[in-house]
């Protein structure tokens, strides 16, 4: 298998990607509950974490339309990814079951449609077919809602059988297949593309106009939510933005996240993240054991909402050093175990 080219600004987006992962997962195990959180601080966070897996799963799919495994390799590759979501439901079972299905199962399907994301990817009208069907059944179905399930969190991770992991997987679990195949798709699209001064991003009046209506959309609905007294945006109970199950208010406002923190890291070459980026499945996989042992420790020792934050930046910026250290030992990480069991 010939060796992958690294382009630095996606590692370091990966590497962001898998940090604000960390950081909200932290942040919801220590999160003292009995204080209030409708603080900044709260609503900084829970941005920030709302844009980590639609920029890990865009940054997948141009990772995916990159690479030249076969499909033996993505077989292997989508099995392994299949084990190691076992694991980390294993490592918390706090908040999983076993078999909850995941952003890495998740991972798992698209390496297995790889070949139709390619006939979308490589075809401009295609790609722009596939995202005008998201919006019309976005728009024009009263039952899309509930087709991706409720906003109850225990429902999205429960599973009782073999007809509800299916259903999670495709539907109605954490990160099912509809709708993230979209940040998916367009990872995917802009991989494919050709842009001058080998940037992965165009910098162009089309990636300015997206940006723009993204804004917008954002700014009108916030403007309606507070008219309106209701919650702009929330995991469960946004009126507009929604993630649980994700609704189309924050498809957009996601995906103009993604392109902002693209540009901002391509133009300004911000490679502060990039060893996170190189090692983003192992710092995702180990960083769930730490949090399942020290799950209770914000109650135990009543910590305020400033500790709380204190203790979920430190345990960030934790893994960021964790990277820079062991960037040195590539030898004994998950993903060269994945390139070893899936080469040949």
């Amino acid at each position: 298998m010939s060796k992958t080219v690294r382009f630095r600004e996606v590692d370091s987006i990966r590497g962001l990607a898998v940090l604000l992962m960390v950081m909200v997962h932290a942040a919801a195990t220590w999160n003292p509950h009995n204080t209030t959180q409708n603080t900044s601080l709260a609503y900084l966070v829970a941005g920030l974490g709302g844009l980590a897996a639609p920029l890990f799963v865009t940054i997948f799919g141009w990772g995916l339309i990159k690479s030249r495994s076969n499909i033996k390799s993505n077989f292997i590759k989508a099995t392994i990814l299949l084990l190691l979501q076992l694991v980390v439901n294993l490592l918390s079972p706090h908040l999983f079951d076993p078999l909850t299905p995941g952003i890495l199962s998740l991972f798992a399907l698209l390496i297995l449609m790889k070949p139709l994301m390619v006939q979308i990817a490589n075809n401009n009208v295609r790609v722009t077919l596939f995202l005008i069907s998201i919006v019309l059944i976005y728009a024009f179905s009263n039952s899309i809602y509930y087709v991706q399930g409720g906003n109850d969190w225990g429902a999205r991770v429960t599973v009782g059988d073999s007809l509800t992991l299916i259903s999670h997987l495709f539907f109605t679990g954490t990160y099912p297949l509809f709708p993230w195949i979209t940040f998916a798709v367009v990872g995917a699209f802009l991989g494919s593309s050709i842009t001058e001064g080998g940037k992965t991003l165009p910098r162009n009046n089309t990636t300015l106009l997206l940006i723009i209506i993204g804004i917008s959309y954002c700014l009108v609905s916030l403007i309606l939510a507070s008219k309106a007294g209701s919650v702009w945006a929330h995991p469960t109970e946004g009126a507009y933005l929604n993630f649980f199950p994700a609704n189309i208010g924050f498809m957009i406002g996601a995906m103009t996240g993604v392109l902002i923190f693209w540009l901002i890291i391509q133009e300004l070459q911000i490679l502060l993240f990039e060893s996170c980026g190189r090692l983003s499945l192992t710092i995702y996989v180990l960083h769930f054991l730490p949090l399942t042992l020290l799950s209770n420790i914000e109650d135990e020792r009543y910590w305020s909402v400033m500790e709380a934050s204190l203790a979920v930046v430190l345990y960030t910026t934790a893994w960021l050093f964790f990277a820079f250290v062991w960037n040195r030992f590539q030898w004994l990480t998950i993903e060269r175990l994945v390139r070893k069991l899936s080469s040949g």
